[in-house]
Protein backbone atom coordinates (compact mmCIF):
# COMPACT_ATOMS: atom_id res chain seq x y z
CA UNK A 1 0.00 0.00 0.00
CA UNK A 2 2.25 2.63 1.18
CA UNK A 3 4.11 2.02 -2.65
CA UNK A 4 0.85 3.70 -3.95
CA UNK A 5 0.69 6.26 -1.44
CA UNK A 6 4.09 7.61 -1.56
CA UNK A 7 3.18 8.48 -5.37
CA UNK A 8 0.45 10.44 -4.43
CA UNK A 9 2.92 12.58 -1.65
CA UNK A 10 5.10 12.64 -4.46
CA UNK A 11 2.50 14.51 -6.73
CA UNK A 12 1.28 16.50 -3.71
CA UNK A 13 4.67 17.76 -2.78
CA UNK A 14 5.41 18.24 -6.50
CA UNK A 15 7.97 15.70 -7.12
CA UNK A 16 9.19 14.19 -9.95
CA UNK A 17 8.97 10.36 -8.26
CA UNK A 18 8.61 8.66 -4.97
CA UNK A 19 12.11 7.66 -5.24
CA UNK A 20 12.93 11.46 -4.10
CA UNK A 21 11.84 11.16 -0.96
CA UNK A 22 13.47 9.44 2.37
CA UNK A 23 10.59 8.11 4.48
CA UNK A 24 9.90 6.77 8.18
CA UNK A 25 7.25 4.64 8.96
CA UNK A 26 5.98 1.99 11.76
CA UNK A 27 2.92 -0.10 11.70
CA UNK A 28 1.50 -3.48 9.91
CA UNK A 29 0.50 -4.58 6.70
CA UNK A 30 -2.02 -1.64 5.61
CA UNK A 31 -2.34 -0.61 9.26
CA UNK A 32 0.61 2.42 10.35
CA UNK A 33 1.97 6.04 10.49
CA UNK A 34 4.67 8.01 8.71
CA UNK A 35 6.66 9.58 10.91
CA UNK A 36 9.21 11.88 8.53
CA UNK A 37 9.71 12.31 4.91
CA UNK A 38 12.53 14.20 3.45
CA UNK A 39 13.94 14.55 0.05
CA UNK A 40 17.18 13.89 -1.13
CA UNK A 41 18.87 16.87 0.32
CA UNK A 42 17.43 16.21 3.86
CA UNK A 43 14.72 19.16 3.67
CA UNK A 44 12.00 18.65 5.55
CA UNK A 45 8.55 17.75 3.84
CA UNK A 46 6.29 17.06 6.44
CA UNK A 47 5.25 20.70 7.51
CA UNK A 48 3.76 21.10 3.68
CA UNK A 49 2.14 17.63 3.68
CA UNK A 50 0.57 17.72 6.86
CA UNK A 51 -1.13 21.18 6.13
CA UNK A 52 -2.68 19.96 2.85
CA UNK A 53 -4.00 16.87 4.59
CA UNK A 54 -5.78 18.67 7.33
CA UNK A 55 -7.15 20.50 4.51
CA UNK A 56 -7.95 17.93 2.18
CA UNK A 57 -6.68 14.47 3.59
CA UNK A 58 -4.23 12.74 0.68
CA UNK A 59 -6.98 13.81 -2.41
CA UNK A 60 -5.00 16.14 -4.86
CA UNK A 61 -6.10 17.02 -8.65
CA UNK A 62 -2.29 17.39 -9.53
CA UNK A 63 -1.87 13.89 -10.59
CA UNK A 64 -4.19 10.82 -12.02
CA UNK A 65 -3.93 8.57 -9.31
CA UNK A 66 -3.48 4.64 -9.99
CA UNK A 67 -6.75 4.24 -7.65
CA UNK A 68 -9.53 6.23 -9.41
CA UNK A 69 -12.73 4.27 -8.06
CA UNK A 70 -14.99 6.24 -5.88
CA UNK A 71 -14.28 4.63 -2.64
CA UNK A 72 -11.11 5.44 -3.04
CA UNK A 73 -11.03 8.68 -3.10
CA UNK A 74 -13.24 9.05 -0.61
CA UNK A 75 -10.67 7.03 1.59
CA UNK A 76 -7.63 9.35 0.52
CA UNK A 77 -10.16 12.13 1.14
CA UNK A 78 -11.29 10.76 4.47
CA UNK A 79 -7.71 11.13 6.23
CA UNK A 80 -8.58 14.76 7.28
CA UNK A 81 -11.17 13.47 9.86
CA UNK A 82 -8.90 11.51 11.84
CA UNK A 83 -5.27 13.11 10.70
CA UNK A 84 -5.83 14.85 14.02
CA UNK A 85 -5.71 12.16 16.63
CA UNK A 86 -2.15 12.35 16.47
CA UNK A 87 -0.49 15.51 14.80
CA UNK A 88 3.30 13.90 15.21
CA UNK A 89 2.57 11.48 12.11
CA UNK A 90 0.38 11.09 9.32
CA UNK A 91 -1.72 8.04 9.20
CA UNK A 92 -2.28 5.28 6.24
CA UNK A 93 -5.11 5.34 4.70
CA UNK A 94 -6.74 1.96 5.42
CA UNK A 95 -6.73 3.32 9.37
CA UNK A 96 -10.31 4.53 7.71
CA UNK A 97 -11.95 1.47 8.10
CA UNK A 98 -10.51 1.36 12.00
CA UNK A 99 -10.99 4.35 13.06
CA UNK A 100 -14.25 5.75 11.20
CA UNK A 101 -16.30 2.76 10.83
CA UNK A 102 -19.53 3.98 11.45
CA UNK A 103 -18.91 6.42 8.48
CA UNK A 104 -17.90 3.32 6.62
CA UNK A 105 -21.12 1.40 6.95
CA UNK A 106 -23.29 4.39 6.57
CA UNK A 107 -21.54 5.30 3.22
CA UNK A 108 -21.49 1.59 1.49
CA UNK A 109 -23.81 0.41 -1.00
CA UNK A 110 -24.71 -3.22 0.45
CA UNK A 111 -25.71 -3.67 -3.13
CA UNK A 112 -22.32 -2.22 -4.51
CA UNK A 113 -19.12 -2.59 -2.15
CA UNK A 114 -15.89 -2.42 -2.94
CA UNK A 115 -15.56 -5.66 -3.88
CA UNK A 116 -17.96 -5.28 -6.93
CA UNK A 117 -16.02 -2.13 -7.60
CA UNK A 118 -12.72 -4.17 -8.18
CA UNK A 119 -14.65 -7.00 -10.42
CA UNK A 120 -15.66 -4.19 -12.33
CA UNK A 121 -12.52 -2.49 -12.60
CA UNK A 122 -9.21 -3.28 -12.14
CA UNK A 123 -9.76 -7.13 -12.07
CA UNK A 124 -11.75 -6.56 -15.62
CA UNK A 125 -8.62 -4.92 -16.91
CA UNK A 126 -6.56 -7.29 -16.27
CA UNK A 127 -8.19 -10.35 -17.25
CA UNK A 128 -9.49 -8.71 -20.56
CA UNK A 129 -5.51 -7.69 -21.08
CA UNK A 130 -4.24 -11.24 -20.45
CA UNK A 131 -7.07 -13.07 -22.33
CA UNK A 132 -5.97 -10.76 -25.40
CA UNK A 133 -1.94 -11.48 -24.83
CA UNK A 134 -2.88 -15.19 -25.15
CA UNK A 135 -5.35 -14.78 -28.28
CA UNK A 136 -2.19 -12.55 -29.86
CA UNK A 137 0.60 -14.68 -28.65
CA UNK A 138 2.51 -11.43 -27.20
CA UNK A 139 2.10 -8.60 -25.27
CA UNK A 140 2.94 -6.32 -27.69
CA UNK A 141 0.62 -3.22 -27.94
CA UNK A 142 -1.83 -5.19 -25.29
CA UNK A 143 -3.08 -2.30 -23.44
CA UNK A 144 -1.64 -3.67 -20.25
CA UNK A 145 -0.23 -1.22 -17.64
CA UNK A 146 2.22 -2.21 -15.37
CA UNK A 147 1.16 -0.54 -11.88
CA UNK A 148 3.10 0.68 -8.45
CA UNK A 149 3.21 -2.90 -7.01
CA UNK A 150 5.02 -4.43 -10.37
CA UNK A 151 7.51 -1.46 -10.40
CA UNK A 152 8.21 -2.03 -6.91
CA UNK A 153 8.90 -5.84 -7.07
CA UNK A 154 10.95 -5.36 -9.75
CA UNK A 155 13.23 -2.49 -8.01
CA UNK A 156 13.48 -5.09 -4.91
CA UNK A 157 14.38 -8.21 -7.36
CA UNK A 158 16.76 -5.78 -8.29
CA UNK A 159 18.00 -4.28 -4.64
CA UNK A 160 18.98 -8.06 -3.79
CA UNK A 161 20.49 -9.35 -6.75
CA UNK A 162 22.53 -5.87 -6.94
CA UNK A 163 23.00 -5.38 -3.29
CA UNK A 164 22.23 -1.81 -3.38
CA UNK A 165 20.84 -1.29 0.18
CA UNK A 166 18.09 0.34 -1.51
CA UNK A 167 15.93 1.83 1.23
CA UNK A 168 12.48 0.00 1.43
CA UNK A 169 9.09 -0.39 3.71
CA UNK A 170 8.99 -4.09 4.20
CA UNK A 171 7.27 -6.81 6.45
CA UNK A 172 9.62 -8.64 8.69
CA UNK A 173 9.77 -9.93 11.81
CA UNK A 174 9.89 -7.24 14.61
CA UNK A 175 12.54 -8.61 16.53
CA UNK A 176 13.35 -5.21 18.85
CA UNK A 177 13.37 -2.83 15.65
CA UNK A 178 9.95 -1.05 17.66
CA UNK A 179 11.18 -1.74 21.17
CA UNK A 180 8.19 -1.39 23.28
CA UNK A 181 6.45 -3.81 20.77
CA UNK A 182 5.90 -7.76 20.44
CA UNK A 183 9.08 -9.10 19.36
CA UNK A 184 7.28 -11.99 16.59
CA UNK A 185 5.10 -9.89 15.57
CA UNK A 186 5.19 -9.29 12.03
CA UNK A 187 5.82 -5.20 11.11
CA UNK A 188 5.80 -3.21 8.19
CA UNK A 189 9.21 -0.60 8.68
CA UNK A 190 11.86 0.71 6.47
CA UNK A 191 14.88 -1.73 6.00
CA UNK A 192 18.08 -1.85 3.95
CA UNK A 193 17.77 -4.38 0.97
CA UNK A 194 20.91 -5.98 -0.36
CA UNK A 195 21.81 -9.64 -1.33
CA UNK A 196 21.81 -10.76 2.30
CA UNK A 197 18.19 -9.68 2.78
CA UNK A 198 16.26 -6.97 4.24
CA UNK A 199 18.23 -5.31 7.45
CA UNK A 200 15.21 -3.90 9.20
CA UNK A 201 15.93 0.15 10.43
CA UNK A 202 15.50 0.85 14.62
CA UNK A 203 12.50 2.53 15.09
CA UNK A 204 12.45 2.93 19.09
CA UNK A 205 9.42 3.30 21.05
CA UNK A 206 5.99 4.12 19.63
CA UNK A 207 3.30 6.39 21.32
CA UNK A 208 0.86 4.61 23.13
CA UNK A 209 -1.98 5.63 20.76
CA UNK A 210 -0.40 3.48 17.94
CA UNK A 211 0.88 0.84 20.07
CA UNK A 212 -2.75 -0.31 21.56
CA UNK A 213 -4.12 -0.26 18.01
CA UNK A 214 -1.38 -1.83 16.96
CA UNK A 215 -1.45 -4.58 19.79
CA UNK A 216 -5.06 -4.92 19.39
CA UNK A 217 -4.79 -6.31 16.23
CA UNK A 218 -2.23 -8.60 16.17
CA UNK A 219 -4.18 -10.03 19.10
CA UNK A 220 -6.99 -10.66 16.37
CA UNK A 221 -4.13 -12.01 13.86
CA UNK A 222 -2.68 -14.54 16.42
CA UNK A 223 -6.76 -15.55 17.86
CA UNK A 224 -7.43 -16.32 13.76
CA UNK A 225 -4.29 -18.59 13.25
CA UNK A 226 -5.50 -20.08 16.95
CA UNK A 227 -8.97 -20.66 15.07
CA UNK A 228 -7.80 -22.22 12.39
CA UNK A 229 -5.02 -24.87 14.37
CA UNK A 230 -7.70 -25.48 16.80
CA UNK A 231 -10.68 -25.61 15.15
CA UNK A 232 -11.97 -23.22 17.99
CA UNK A 233 -15.45 -21.62 17.07
CA UNK A 234 -15.02 -19.50 20.19
CA UNK A 235 -11.32 -18.33 19.25
CA UNK A 236 -12.70 -16.83 15.84
CA UNK A 237 -15.32 -15.29 17.42
CA UNK A 238 -12.90 -13.49 19.85
CA UNK A 239 -10.87 -12.59 16.59
CA UNK A 240 -13.98 -10.06 15.24
CA UNK A 241 -15.09 -9.52 18.25
CA UNK A 242 -11.53 -7.67 18.80
CA UNK A 243 -11.44 -6.09 15.66
CA UNK A 244 -12.11 -2.73 15.57
CA UNK A 245 -14.20 -2.48 12.27
CA UNK A 246 -16.77 -5.00 13.88
CA UNK A 247 -18.80 -3.06 16.98
CA UNK A 248 -20.08 -5.77 19.19
CA UNK A 249 -19.78 -9.53 19.86
CA UNK A 250 -22.99 -10.26 18.73
CA UNK A 251 -22.42 -8.39 15.28
CA UNK A 252 -19.03 -10.94 15.42
CA UNK A 253 -20.68 -13.88 16.13
CA UNK A 254 -23.57 -13.40 13.42
CA UNK A 255 -20.22 -12.02 11.09
CA UNK A 256 -18.80 -15.55 11.75
CA UNK A 257 -21.62 -17.62 11.23
CA UNK A 258 -22.40 -16.18 7.40
CA UNK A 259 -18.70 -16.52 7.06
CA UNK A 260 -18.89 -20.21 7.90
CA UNK A 261 -22.01 -20.93 5.42
CA UNK A 262 -20.54 -18.78 2.44
CA UNK A 263 -16.66 -20.40 2.93
CA UNK A 264 -17.91 -23.84 3.16
CA UNK A 265 -15.49 -26.74 1.75
CA UNK A 266 -12.66 -23.95 2.75
CA UNK A 267 -12.36 -23.40 5.90
CA UNK A 268 -11.79 -26.11 8.69
CA UNK A 269 -14.72 -26.93 11.01
CA UNK A 270 -15.25 -24.80 14.00
CA UNK A 271 -16.10 -26.10 17.21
Amino acid sequence: MYITFNYAVASILGLNDYKDMDVRYYGLNHFGWWTSIHDKEGNDLMPKLKAHVKEKGYASDSKDYQHKDPSWQDTYAKVKDFYMLDEDSLPSTYLKYYLCQDYVVKHTNPEYTRANEVMDGREKRVFSAARDIIEKGTAADCGFAVDTHATFIVDLACAIKDNTKERMLLIVPNQGAIANFEEDAMVEIPCLVGSNGPEPLSIGEIPRFQKGLMEQQVAVEKLCVDAWIENSYNKMWQALTMSKTVPSAQVAKELLDDLIEANKGYWPELK
